[in-house]
C-alpha cells in the first residue's frame, strides 16, 4: 500500500510538471529595456522556447527588433524551466542581425517568472558582452511564430498595445479576456417606490468597470426594471431613473458615457412572480449585459 501511495505521489507531482513546462512552451512577445527605461524606449523582443519535459532543459530562439525599423537581431538561446513556471535563458550565439551604423547587439542571460494573475511571464536580464548593461524584460503569449528571417520586417503595432496596457495596469489580454467570459452578472435591487443605489452593490459595479476599460471595444448595457405597483407609466420612468443612476455612478468612476447604454422596461419583463413580496423584490432590480 505504502509503495502504490508514493508511486501515485511521484505520477501527480511528474503530471503537474509536465503541464508546467507544457505551459512555458512557444513563443512569447514583449518589451525588452534597460534598467530606468520606460517600456515606450524599450525594444521589441521576442522568444520561443523549446523545452524536454523530462529534464527540463531549453533549448530556444531570440529575436530583439527595434519597433518600427528593420533592425533587429536573430539568437540561439538555451536554459533550463521548472515546475514553478520559472525559466532561465542564455543566448549563445547571433545567428543573423541588422544593424544601423554601430550598433552592437548583445547576448544576454536572466531568469523569467510567470504570474498567474497578470499573465505576463517576466524578469530580469543581464549582458555578457556588453558592459554594465541590464534591465527587465516582460511578456505575453503569442498567437504568431517568432520570425527567422532579416528580410521580414515586423508589423509593431502589438508594441504600442502593449506599451499602453502596462501604463494603465491591466493584465495580459488572455486573462483580460476569461475576466470577461468568467464575469458573473447579478441584477442590483433597489426598494419599494426608490431609485437609490445601495452601497452593498457599489463594489461590483466597480468590478465590472474595470472590466469594460479594460476592453477597448467593451460597453455595458444597463436595462431598468420594476415590480407591478403603480401604472405602467409611473413604473417605465421609475426604471428610467434606476438605470440612469446606474449610469450616473459607473460615469462617475471613469468610464465613458458613451460606453455605457440604458434600456428602461418598466414591469414588463419580471424576473419572479408579482404575487409575493420576495418576488417583487426579485423585480426591483437593474440588469446588465456586455455588448
Amino acid at each position: 500500500m505504502r509503495f502504490i501511495l508514493i508511486a501515485i505521489s511521484c505520477f501527480v507531482a511528474s503530471f503537474s510538471q509536465s503541464q508546467s513546462l507544457d505551459f512555458l512552451q512557444g513563443t512569447w512577445q514583449g518589451i525588452i529595456t534597460t534598467y530606468g527605461q520606460s517600456p515606450a524606449k524599450g525594444n521589441a523582443i521576442w522568444f520561443d522556447f523549446q523545452i524536454d519535459k523530462s529534464t527540463g532543459e531549453m533549448k530556444g530562439e531570440c529575436r530583439t527588433e527595434t519597433p518600427f525599423t528593420e533592425y533587429f537581431a536573430y539568437k540561439n538561446t538555451k536554459g533550463k524551466a521548472s515546475d514553478s513556471k520559472t525559466i532561465t535563458f542564455d543566448d549563445y550565439l547571433i545567428g543573423l542581425q541588422e544593424n544601423k551604423a554601430g550598433r552592437f547587439w548583445c547576448t544576454n542571460k536572466g531568469t523569467l517568472a510567470y504570474n498567474d494573475s497578470t499573465g505576463y511571464l517576466s524578469g530580469k536580464w543581464e549582458a555578457k558582452d556588453c558592459k554594465r548593461r541590464g534591465g527587465e524584460i516582460i511578456l505575453y503569449r503569442s498567437k504568431y511564430n517568432i520570425s527567422r528571417t532579416d528580410t521580414n520586417v515586423l508589423y509593431h503595432s502589438w508594441f504600442n498595445n502593449l506599451v499602453n496596457d502596462l501604463n494603465r495596469g491591466w493584465n495580459a489580454y488572455y486573462v483580460r479576456e476569461a475576466e470577461m467570459r468568467d464575469f458573473e452578472f447579478k441584477p442590483v435591487l433597489f426598494d419599494h417606490d426608490k431609485d437609490e443605489l445601495k452601497e452593498e452593490f457599489k463594489p461590483y459595479l466597480e468590478r465590472m468597470v474595470q472590466i469594460v476599460e479594460s476592453h477597448s471595444d467593451l460597453r455595458i448595457k444597463i436595462i431598468g426594471h420594476t415590480d407591478s405597483n403603480g401604472t405602467d407609466e409611473y413604473n417605465v420612468d421609475l426604471s428610467e431613473r434606476r438605470a440612469n443612476n446606474i449610469k450616473a455612478y459607473i460615469v462617475s468612476l471613469g468610464l465613458k458615457p458613451d460606453r455605457v447604454v440604458i434600456e428602461f422596461r418598466g414591469e414588463s419583463d419580471p424576473k419572479a412572480s408579482n404575487a409575493t413580496p420576495e418576488g417583487k423584490q426579485l423585480n426591483r432590480r437593474v440588469d446588465f449585459e456586455f455588448i
